[in-house]
């Protein structure tokens, strides 16, 4: 009797670990994905300071450390589009002197250059178009059916939005007999919705923004430009230590550099 008491006991203590030692493995996988997620979200983010900095740099000579301007110049500015050449001329000893010119042939707004996503929709399967709901300048939602497609074996197959963003081409019609991957349209959508939301950190609790600091500093007696955005409150724990040391940062405060050290 008291044997099998005891048996009973143990399986039930040996049951409550397994079950509290499932419960903190799972915990700790989804607390490894949320991690994951937040600094995926991060460094897109610090992406598009980035891509933001570059393009002031081009336009002005130099970086700013204030996302008010910088916001500005994304909202208002512009981005010269150049075009490179060479001219070869054959020297009488038998040299070539070569002379390279850069012609400046247009420009473009920054925040529908550098802030838009263009990418081909592509067809999912081999088949023929059966509806078709692509427009130029028509904007669509994540999840709206764009297209029914009737594969070579007879079934229906619907394509759903993956984003919410709008058409600029449409290269099929309704009727067309289209192949796997073949470009149906060139579909484009913001990088980000409200472009003012940019210096703020992704899911912080107390709407922390991101540090942006830019200044000149000196390399082989030569004055750069450089900048740094970091992010002020690392969700994960390892970069916490050493006052934030490994914080997701893009740029440098002392190396002339653009890459983000996740890179």
């Amino acid at each position: 009797m008291i044997t099998r008491v005891l048996s009973t006991f143990f399986f039930l203590v040996a049951v409550g670990l397994a079950v509290v030692l499932v419960r903190n493995i799972k915990s700790k996988i989804d607390e490894d994905a949320r991690i994951k997620r937040q600094e995926q979200m991060v460094i897109n983010k610090l992406k598009m300071i980035r891509d933001a900095e570059v393009a002031y740099l081009a336009a002005n000579g130099k970086y700013t450390g204030d996302f008010d301007t910088l916001i500005a110049f994304i909202d208002t500015g512009s981005i010269y589009i150049t075009q490179r050449r060479e001219e070869i001329k054959l020297l009488e000893y038998g040299g070539e002197e070569v002379t390279i010119h850069v012609d400046t042939i247009g420009k473009v707004p920054v925040k529908d250059s550098l802030f838009v996503v263009r990418e081909p929709l592509l067809s999912l399967v081999t088949g023929t178009i059966k509806e078709l709901n692509l427009q130029v300048d028509k904007p669509f939602k994540k999840g709206d059916v764009i297209a029914k497609i009737v594969s070579e074996k007879g079934k229906t197959v619907t394509m759903k939005a993956p984003y919410t963003g709008w058409t600029e081409r449409v290269s099929v019609k309704e009727g067309q007999h289209v192949k796997a991957n073949q470009s149906m349209a060139l579909v484009a959508r913001k990088r980000i919705d409200d472009i003012n939301n940019l210096p703020y950190v992704p899911d912080s609790k107390n709407n922390a923004k991101f540090e942006l600091w830019a200044g000149v500093i000196t390399k082989g007696n030569v004055k750069v430009n450089v900048f740094e955005a970091k992010d002020p409150q690392p969700t994960n724990p390892l970069r916490r230590k050493n006052n934030n040391e490994n914080a997701l940062r893009v740029g440098s405060r002392t190396e002339v550099s653009v890459s983000g050290n996740w890179e």
